[in-house]
This record gives structure tokens, sequence and C-alpha cells, in this order.
């Protein structure tokens, strides 16, 4: 188990199938995950990736008692009293990861993932703001929801199956670990399992009714006009009971709502089902780009209605200041990384098209310093500028200060290694 990753991937060509016989295949296989690029936009939706059977994991905590994490590596298994991505961090050393070189550079054609630790890093990690002694009133019952779930939560893959979206071309990706046999989900075929029985949903709580809600935009409105903040992207969260078990969810989302970065993470002790259009960061060799997105419309019912919707968004100053304010703070935030001189931005708004909405997104790219290593580009980025506001670091005061709830993964980041940041919740 020392260095899992140090052998060369050995690449197998699978059956080509479906990908809904793929999920079929996938449901209920102990560790499995699903990264799937539902829709090709501006180059994003090119691969699926899938993987189950773990051999290692990383969870970390915040707050409660303390920071913490505990990461496992085969049989071996260690707990940290503090930083959990320092722990995790120290995880990456011991199996290997050196993700920002790996791979991926310009004329790589390979899957730009060939396993690695895939999961997700909860909104809180960002900037070493600890949102805990503001939410001292945090209610009995929202404890209870919201601290069994990890601010940090990463399983490491040595078998990984990755797909072609266009072609359907599969390609079993692996690292030689015995006992391939006995975990070859890929080849089972699909159980029979009845349709589920899904409850309806219902509202059981939410961190801020509407009354509360616009208080706090009040209070947004109020830091803006003193000069603290340029722009806060305030959210609330609903907790609802009922409603379709995560596969089912996926299913209906991939189906409904196509996306570059769709996800789903069935694991304990929180599921995680993601349908995102935005990517926070990738790295190919040492280039690192990010591409936020602020601005939104509706889906026209015509080309022409789309053609015109489309460029009223651009026309729009409020929505192109708001994309504005963040482009400059994703430039400062790679500076801190990126050689001198080497941060440009590539688009500053661009149209981009998805089932019912219409975007405007950025581009903002550099080159990173031969020291960066992953860690170094998260702690300097992390929180994506489009979920924060700006300035950060005010921004997030002001979040930690109006939002009575922990945000946990929404609004973080799905990870990959290689890929570093595989897309936003």
């Amino acid at each position: 188990m020392n260095r899992p990753f140090a052998e060369p991937p050995r690449v197998t060509a699978l059956p080509r199938r479906s990908f809904v016989e793929w999920l079929d295949r996938l449901e209920g296989v102990p560790g499995a995950f699903c990264l799937e690029s539902g829709l090709d936009v501006a180059g994003m939706g090119r691969w699926h990736f899938l993987g189950a059977h773990p051999l290692g994991e990383c969870i970390g905590f915040l707050g409660g008692g303390g920071s913490r994490a505990t990461w496992r590596l085969g049989s071996r298994e260690e707990s940290v009293v503090g930083d959990p991505l320092e722990a995790c961090e120290a995880w990456f050393r011991e199996w290997g990861g050196s993700p920002v070189e790996a791979h991926g550079a310009a004329g790589d054609d390979r899957p730009p993932f060939l396993g690695g630790a895939v999961g997700w890093l909860g909104f809180e990690l960002g900037e070493g703001i600890d949102p805990y002694p503001t939410r001292a009133a945090l209610a009995r019952d929202a404890a209870a929801l919201f601290d069994p779930i990890p601010d940090l939560h990463l399983r490491l893959y040595d078998e990984v199956i990755a797909i072609e979206r266009a072609s359907g071309e599969a390609m079993l990706i692996t690292r030689g670990r015995s006992g391939g046999r006995a975990r070859a989900w890929w080849d089972d075929a699909p159980s029979d399992r009845p349709a589920p029985t899904i409850d309806p949903p219902t509202e059981v709580a939410t961190s801020l009714d509407d009354r509360a809600f616009l208080a706090g935009v009040d209070a947004v409105r109020d830091s803006i006009e003193a000069g603290d903040v340029y722009e806060v992207n305030l959210t609330r969260t609903h907790v609802i009971a009922g409603g379709p078990d995560p596969w089912t969810l996926h299913r209906r989302l991939r189906e409904r709502q196509p996306v570059p970065y769709g996800a789903l993470l069935p694991w304990g002790p929180a599921s995680v089902v993601s349908a995102s259009p935005e990517r926070f960061l990738t790295v190919a060799g040492r280039r690192v780009e990010t591409r936020p997105i602020k601005g939104t419309t509706a889906r026209g019912r015509t080309p022409e209605e789309d053609a015109a919707r489309g460029a009223a968004l651009l026309a729009d100053e409020k929505e192109r200041a708001e994309l504005a304010m963040i482009v400059d703070l994703e430039r400062n935030d790679l500076g801190r990384v990126a050689q001198v001189g080497s941060v440009e931005v590539i688009e500053e708004a661009a149209l981009e098209s998805y089932a019912t909405v219409i975007h405007t997104v950025a581009t903002v790219a550099a080159e990173l310093r031969a020291d960066v290593g992953p860690f170094d580009l998260l702690r300097a980025t992390f929180p994506g500028g489009s979920i924060t506001g700006a300035p950060k670091l005010a921004a997030l005061e002001t979040i930690a200060r109006l939002e009575p709830w922990p945000r946990k993964v929404y609004t973080g980041a799905l990870v990959d290694v290689v890929k570093m940041l595989y897309g936003k919740t």
C-alpha cells in the first residue's frame, strides 16, 4: 500500500454502453462515485469518470470541539488535531499525490483524471475564517443536522473508469492492486431494482425565513453603502424531508438540467448530488485557470429570443459590474501564487447556454510559480469569489455574521486530485 500511485496507470478498453447502463452497474457498489459531464460547454464536457472501492480516505471537521481530521491509507489510520487541509496535505504525501504536474499539460490527450483523490471541500475551509464563534446561537436542531457533516471529505481511488462522452469509448484505469477481479463491478450485470418509493418532499426547517433573509439583504446594502463591501453572496439553507434518494435525484437532474460538472457522491454521513455549470479551478502542467459565473437570464423559446436575451445580459450594467468585480478578485487571488506578470484575463464576459438559463462567464488564467503545490493554490483562492462577494475577506466575514448555519459542502468545491478542483457545488 505504500505509494500506490508510483506505478504508471494500466489502461484496458471496456465495452461501449450507454451512460445509464454504467450507472445501473455502479449503483450500490461500496464507495461509488460519479463525475459526469452531461453537456459540453466551451470544451469542458468531454469525459465522465466512475469509481468504487476506495483504498483510502480523509475526513476533516472545523470548529465544534476543535478542528480535526482523520485519514486512512489501507490499514493505516491517523487522527490529527488542527487544520484539516494540513492533514489532507499530509495524506497526499503518503500516497504519492503530486497533482499539479502529474499530467494534463498541453498536447496530452489522455483523460484528465487517471485515479487519485475524489471528494469535496466545504465552504468554511476558505481563508482561515472560523465561522463557528459567530454562529454560537446555532439552533440545537440545526447543530444536530450539520455537526455530523464533514467540512472536508475525500476518498482515494486506484481503479477508475473514464468514458468519452461523445464516442462512448470506455477505459478501465488501474494501478495493479491485488484482488481486482473480486471488485470488477463494471463486468457485472446490473441488478433488478424496484422503482423507488418517493415520499412527497416537505420543508422542515430553514436557516432564514423570508423576513430574516430580507433583513440580511438590507444589512448587506448598509455594508455596501458604508464602503465595507462591494457585493455579498447571501444564501439560506432549506432542510427537506422526503424526496428521492441520491441515485434517483442524480438521474432526474442529469435528464432535466445537463451540465459540464454533474456529480454523485453517495457516501455517509452525507451524500452529495451536484449539477454545476461552473469550474472553479483547473490545472494543466503549471497553467491554472478559473471561470467565474456572474450574470443569469432565462432561456427564450426560440433561437432568436435566446440571442436577444443574451445580448441584453451582456449589456446589463449591473450584471457586468458584478462579473468585473469577481474577475478582479480572481486576478488578485491567482496573483498570490502565480509567476509575476503571468495573470491574464482571457475573456471578460462570454455567453454560455444551458437547458433553462444563459450565463455570463469570464476566464482568468496564470502560470503557477515553481514552488506552488495544490494546497498553496487552494489556500490562495478558495472559496471561489463568485459565491462569496468582494472584497473576499470582508464578504466572508459578512456571510459568517448574517448566515446562522454553516454552508458545509454547498458552494464549496468538488475535487479530483489531478485537475485539482473539478467544479463547484
